[in-house]
């Protein structure tokens, strides 16, 4: 078993090394099952033990729901802790199990002791004035002293845990405390370092049999008609809930059998003092035991007392007898609450005892609470995310390593090719030709580039003659009487700073027409005379002829002056032989347009200004 020491007693660079050997050393850092709880686990093993010569042993496979006998525990061996490597080895194979568990969770089942203790007082403990329990069950589990009305309590002997009374009546105790002996810890403390040294997860706990009884009690019977007293009988003392007509917990006695006896002394007394404490009206009581003599000595008690002094209803459960707890060895109630399947399945039926709120919180973890308090052992340890952590960090040293020495590798590569390079061997004369080359081919690279840009296509004819054909469709009563096309460079551009030459300057495209119109074709002109309609238009010339010297860009500007008037020559009155003397006389309208566009020389089209040659 490793040497774990207490974090809070190690500096930080002992925390870290005492962290990697339990990440190098333990399975923790990648198996889950060492952070949850043994009612979790898919492989569990129950112990029930109540103080005579034997001990149950079951074993209970979460997957498959079977239950089955476990390995054989001596009496002895549960008390000094010997045989545990045995019995674990014998656990982590295929003979109680269908398939070797990965992991195991222990329970140990108390039923030869159930000791109550007394809660502070409402003013001593603030917690217990409100309805929340958790707050008072952290408390005493934390600081019991603090908790409990007796402060003169040995800690390192005992451990308690919180019951809850859930149907007390106005000034009753709201809850109690259970107190169990620790004298069993150092048989799971033994299989705890076993299980570590064969990196296992096994996880522990220890319980109370009664608590675990009441809470089974649903699943041997569904009501309990007016309410009544719960008596469940083991070989070394009774423990009686008090159980309202709702279902409801009020209070809980423990009964020590004295001299050997199966029933407590006073028995009929101390039911029915109990009884009217609860405000039972018509006392009954449920005798609940595994063993039938047990069962007949308790009745037989009680049916003398109600002859003789008060009566009292008598119901017997025998544990052997009920058809639930057929299959689970040992016919031990305690293991029913494990079943999940079970639960769920009566948590969802509408009996009177499954929808009391006592059994729903027993259901929900009350009657599971483990009285070995292993949170302190866990904080021994990180936490799977400190692991994953670590084992990140682990990663990404490596990774850091590999890559300081490929890019050292790499870099004396690097230096290595370098110098047995060639070019190392040239002579000032070789280097001066190879100089004066690489500069001769920037300069031709240069001249290239600037004929490209001299070259490219600016204008076209058959373009400006789509150009035209575009604006005025055939028979669209126009006559066209001069039209005048140009392109010429603009002003040169001003120098951005003294001494710097523009490189390229911009084109300037002039389209100007002239000529009649009838109305139809005084609608074409109307519609460019807009920014929107003139750029529909150099995009439509555009996609008919594929020049990219129309089409639209932040670097052009297109402008359009447009003069519409009437024509004084128009006769509506012409004859057919006037109009083919004088065509005019057929237009009303006339026009004259000038369409500019402006290329910036920041546009691709624009001239350079260097020359190449």
């Amino acid at each position: 078993m490793l040497a774990i020491t207490d974090p809070c007693e190690l500096k930080a660079s002992d925390i870290y090394r005492q962290a990697r050997t339990v990440a190098a050393k333990t399975s923790r850092g990648t198996d889950s099952h060492w952070y949850r709880v043994p009612e979790e686990l898919p492989w569990q093993w129950h112990l029930w033990f109540d103080g005579g010569r034997e001990v149950c042993s079951a074993t209970f496979c979460k997957q498959h729901q079977r239950w089955q006998p476990g390995p054989t525990l001596p009496l002895a061996n549960l008390t000094t802790g010997e045989g545990v490597s045995e019995i674990l080895g014998e656990l982590m194979s295929t003979t109680h199990f269908q398939e070797k568990p990965k992991a195991l969770g222990v329970i140990l089942h108390v039923a030869d002791e159930f000791g109550l203790a007394e809660i502070a007082q409402a003013g001593e403990v603030a917690s217990e004035a409100g309805d929340d329990f958790q707050i008072l069950r952290y408390n005493l589990m934390d600081d019991p002293r603090e908790v409990l009305a007796d402060r003169d309590v040995s800690l390192e002997a005992n451990s308690w845990r919180l019951l809850p009374f859930w149907g007390s009546a106005p000034g009753q105790a709201r809850c109690t405390a259970v107190t169990l002996s620790r004298s069993r810890e150092a048989f799971l403390q033994q299989l705890l370092a076993c299980a570590e040294d064969l990196r296992m997860p096994v996880r522990v706990a220890v319980t109370s049999a009664a608590v675990e009884t009441l809470a089974a009690l649903p699943l041997l019977k569904s009501h309990l008609e007016g309410g009544c007293l719960v008596a469940v009988s083991f070989y070394k003392f009774t423990a009686v809930f008090a159980i309202s007509p709702t279902g409801e917990l009020r209070t809980v006695r423990s009964l020590t059998h004295r001299g050997g006896s199966q029933v407590p002394a006073g028995f009929g007394d101390i039911l029915w003092n109990m009884a009217l404490g609860a405000e039972l009206a018509t006392p009954k009581v449920l005798l609940v035991s595994a063993q039938a003599q047990a069962l007949q000595s308790a009745a037989q008690e009680l049916e003398l007392y109600s002859i003789s002094r008060q009566p009292i209803q008598v119901e017997l459960l025998n544990l052997a007898e009920q058809p639930t707890l057929a299959e689970v060895p040992g016919h031990r109630p305690e293991f029913l609450i494990y079943d999940t399947t079970a639960v769920d399945q009566l948590r969802a039926g509408s009996t009177p005892l499954a929808q009391a709120e006592t059994f729903r919180a027993l259901w929900s973890g009350w009657a599971r609470q483990s009285f070995m308090d292993t949170a302190r052992l866990d904080h021994l340890y990180p936490t799977q995310r400190d692991l994953r952590v670590l084992r990140f960090s682990s990663w990404f040293i490596y990774l850091l390593v590999f890559s300081l020495i490929g890019t050292g590798g790499y870099g004396t590569w690097s230096l290595f090719a370098a110098m047995n390079h060639p070019s190392w061997e040239l002579t000032p004369y070789q280097m001066k030709l190879t100089q004066d080359k690489h500069t001769k081919l920037l300069e031709e690279k240069k001249q290239i580039d600037i004929t490209s840009r001299l070259l490219q296509p600016r204008s076209r004819g058959w373009v400006t003659l789509e150009f035209l054909l575009q604006l005025f469709p055939e028979d669209s009563g126009v006559r066209l009487d001069s039209f005048v096309y140009s392109a010429e460079a603009a002003r040169a551009p001003v120098p951005v700073a003294k001494g710097v030459k523009p490189e390229s300057t911009g084109i300037n495209r002039i389209w100007t027409l002239k000529g009649l119109v009838k109305p139809k074709a005084l609608e074409l002109l109307s519609t460019l005379n807009s920014q929107r309609g003139l750029s529909a238009f150099f995009e439509r010339v555009a996609e008919a002829t594929g020049d990219d010297a129309y089409r639209q860009s932040s670097t052009r500007q297109m402008t359009i002056t447009l003069t519409q008037g009437r024509n004084s020559r128009f006769s509506p009155q012409a004859s057919a032989g006037d109009l083919a003397r004088d065509p005019a006389l057929a237009f009303p309208f006339n026009f004259e347009a000038t369409i500019t566009q402006a290329l910036t020389d920041k546009d691709s089209l624009s001239l350079p200004l260097e020359k190449p040659f």
